[in-house]
């Protein structure tokens, strides 16, 4: 049988405070994780899958959502008229241009308007060139927007930052 070595309590100690460390390092929530009271919300949940004989159909999460507090990551579509405290959320980026052909839209299936009232989202929404994290009121239902389109999926929107890719 072979002799076991005894090990050092300096070196257990050692290595329990640090897998203790490394431990409230995962644990402790990313500066861009969405706030505890936001439900996530992913744009794959926004339709049913696999699309039906009636088309796109609102999915059972979306549905669920509704008139809470959801967090949604995406990229801002760029191009276009830019109106006031209002944008278009989507899951890849996108550039509008409605400039040759007005009638085609360019956005994908699964978007989000984006509504806001604080001054300050103008500014989130300027410096953020990637991903961004919005968490509000998730509103649903089809409602004509100032820029011709009509809505079905909108975000009241009440924060918004710059958010890592995954």
């Amino acid at each position: 049988m072979r002799h076991l070595r005894h090990r050092s309590p300096v070196r257990f100690l050692a290595a329990a405070a640090a897998c203790c460390a490394m431990s409230a390092v995962f644990a402790a929530p990313s500066p861009d994780a969405p706030d505890n009271d936001a439900a996530p919300l992913r744009f794959a949940e926004f339709h049913r899958r696999p699309v039906g004989p009636r088309g796109l159909e609102p999915g059972p999460r979306l549905l669920a959502l509704d008139g809470r507090r959801v967090a949604l990551v995406g990229y801002v579509a760029h191009g276009g008229e830019r109106l006031a405290q209002t944008a278009v959320l989507a899951p890849l980026p996108v550039t509008l241009v409605d400039e040759d052909e007005s009638l085609a839209d360019d956005l994908p299936a699964a978007v989000a308007y984006l509504h806001w009232s604080d001054p300050r989202l103008d500014a989130a929404l300027a410096e953020c060139a990637g991903l961004l994290r919005v968490t509000g009121r998730l509103e649903l239902g089809a409602r004509a927007e100032a820029d011709g389109r009509r809505s079905y999926v909108r975000v009241q929107a009440d924060d918004a930052q710059c958010a890592r890719a995954r």
